[in-house]
């Protein structure tokens, strides 16, 4: 028993004859009679009596009736719920560990906007979220200055300090205890912790003021170099909004302003509508 016999079996039982059946389903009357006979020899009843002017329900065929008109609306609920799944959106977004916090606010916004609309959230540095983007595997996403894109739109969201970080324990054999400032003059006599894509951006501001540093450890995510410092095993410089233990001290850079910027960046080529409406967001005061 299939769908489209319940359809014709229906459409019979309605017209109240099987060639009334037929014209209204624009089809001839042999096809529409042998379907019927197929059907009732799988169920192994009667389901009408063939009258002369027209058809006549068994029990089993009143039963069959009612049952298939909840059949038929079920998989009618059905068709149309999977092709709504099927036809929604998803937009692929990309942030930094330290932008979630921000990016999670404008998703759950335009979400209520649009409940419809399905995400997909890729989490990863900023060198890496840049080749997704490059590769068309993401929308847009957050990114991190200094780096160097192609071909990509981009807009400001915030410009951060980049702060010295260490434990106690560090600086119990430093004397930096009781300081909440720190020089690069007295930065260029400790060991540093540097993720990679601050290393040439941190060098040329040491040289600028003509004074060379000791870079210890040197590490791809920030998050790593945040957890070498945890450890005690030299200062690190990071974003001073970085989410770091409790047993992290921060400390102002004095005499410079380190920066790094958060940026919002999507290609430069027409976007599907949700993204542009996405994007549109960041726009709004």
């Amino acid at each position: 028993m299939d769908l489209k016999q319940l359809e014709y079996f229906r459409a019979i039982v309605e017209d109240g004859t099987i060639s009334g059946a037929a014209r209204t389903l624009h089809m001839t009357q042999p096809p529409l009679s042998y379907q019927m006979r197929l059907l009732e020899e799988e169920l192994g009843v009667t389901l009408f009596l063939r009258g002369a002017k027209q058809i006549t329900l068994t029990d089993a065929g009143k039963a069959l009736y009612t049952r298939s008109e909840s059949l038929l609306h079920m998989t009618d609920l059905t068709k149309k719920e999977v092709a709504k799944i099927g036809h929604s959106s998803t937009i692929h977004v990309g942030m930094t560990p330290t932008t979630v916090d921000r990016m999670a606010e404008y998703i759950s916004h335009f979400s209520k906007l649009h409940p419809s609309m399905h995400f997909e959230i890729h989490e990863c540095s900023s060198f890496e979220l840049k080749n997704l983007l490059e590769n068309h595997v993401i929308d847009v996403t957050t990114i991190r200055s200094p780096i160097a894109l192609s071909n990509v739109e981009t807009r400001l969201l915030t410009k951060e300090r980049l702060a010295a970080m260490c434990t106690a324990e560090y600086e119990s054999t430093h004397p930096i205890r009781r300081k909440t400032k720190l020089s690069l003059e007295e930065l260029s006599h400790h060991r540093l912790i540097l993720s990679s894509r601050f290393r040439d951006y941190v060098l040329s501001i040491f040289e600028a003021h003509g004074l060379t540093c000791d870079i210890y450890y040197e590490c791809i995510d920030a998050r790593s170099a945040a957890t070498l410092a945890n450890l005690g095993l030299g200062i690190a410089i990071l974003p001073d909004t970085l989410t770091v233990s409790e047993q992290i001290h921060i400390r102002v850079i004095e005499d410079v302003a380190m920066t790094t910027d958060v940026l919002l960046a999507w290609r430069k080529e027409p976007l599907p509508q949700e993204v542009e409406e996405f994007i549109a967001l960041f726009h709004r005061p």
